[in-house]
């Protein structure tokens, strides 16, 4: 991915002539393969990790490949990484690694997950039901177009967020919505069968100390609650992706970089760790 590219894809996102841009596929009919799809009428499975990838750890890459959660073991047919230019919480700061240079990482990390079906791609838009939406129709309008196979062949297509804990508690904010009421018809949308029909799969984060994982069973029962109180306690999952990578934050990366603690490197894989350093990035003034 050429850094004139990314900014290309940037400006045609944030101009408003684009909702979702594919800057990378591994295949080029992507999510669709060669293959036909694993069970005839099955939807095509789609997971989705969203992140600020400022930078990508090695815990976006297990993240990225874990499987699907039991009891249903069916494979993604196609994995996507997504980075939105406009998040609900996160601003960009003066430090912080470009759009474009995250797009560029996203691009090593997808080198990383082969030889899954993998894309990376970039939009604007803060909110995992606005997310869901205009991937939906993107994939809709992509299948319509595509000329490697029948244009009848348009499939139901069923897409997964990957998210931590964190961002689990902000899709289930009303502040986000609006209100309460609007919160509840979104994430109706959202789950329902004759609606969205997405999924979400939560990792649980490792905790550093008995206070913060307090803390965090706090935050996931409060997740629990509210979403048993929606009826849609079924449509989320929590898995474990090892303690080893479970622990690892983007944020701890660039503190780790500033204070010039070379472990930082143990957190990112090896492409990631040359380009961090080849371009200088998280490093003091």
């Amino acid at each position: 991915m050429h850094h004139a590219d990314c900014e290309a894809a940037i400006r045609r996102i944030q101009h408003g002539t684009s909702s979702v841009e594919l800057v990378l596929s591994t295949t080029p009919t992507w999510p669709l393969t060669s293959a036909p799809p694993s069970a005839s009428g099955s939807p095509l499975r789609i997971s989705v990790l969203d992140s600020s990838f400022n930078p990508p750890t090695l815990a976006h890459l297990a993240l990225a490949l874990s499987p699907p959660p039991a009891p249903d073991h069916t494979p993604y047919d196609a994995r996507l990484l997504l980075l939105s230019v406009r998040n609900a919480d996160k601003q960009l700061k003066h430090g912080d690694a470009t759009h474009a240079q995250r797009m560029q990482m996203m691009g090593l990390l997808a080198q990383d997950m082969a030889p899954a079906n993998v894309a990376v791609a970039i939009m604007d838009e803060p909110t995992f039901v606005g997310k869901s939406a205009a991937l939906l129709a993107f994939l809709r309008a992509r299948f319509a177009t595509s000329a490697s196979r029948d244009e009848s062949y348009t499939p139901k297509v069923q897409l997964t967020f990957l998210q931590g804990t964190d961002t689990l508690e902000r899709l289930l904010a009303p502040r986000y919505y609006g209100s309460l009421e609007n919160m509840r018809a979104a994430l109706s949308r959202f789950f329902a069968a004759d609606g969205d029909d997405s999924r979400v799969v939560c990792a649980r984060r490792v905790m550093a100390n008995t206070l913060e994982a307090a803390e965090a069973a706090e935050v996931e029962q409060r997740a629990l609650d509210t979403m048993k109180d929606m009826g849609i306690l079924e449509k989320v999952s929590f898995i474990n992706i090892g303690d080893d990578k479970n622990s690892f934050s983007s944020s701890e990366v660039r503190g780790k970089i500033a204070r010039g603690d070379e472990s930082w490197k143990a957190m990112v894989t090896h492409g990631i760790s040359q380009y961090i350093e080849e371009n200088n990035l998280y490093r003091p003034l």
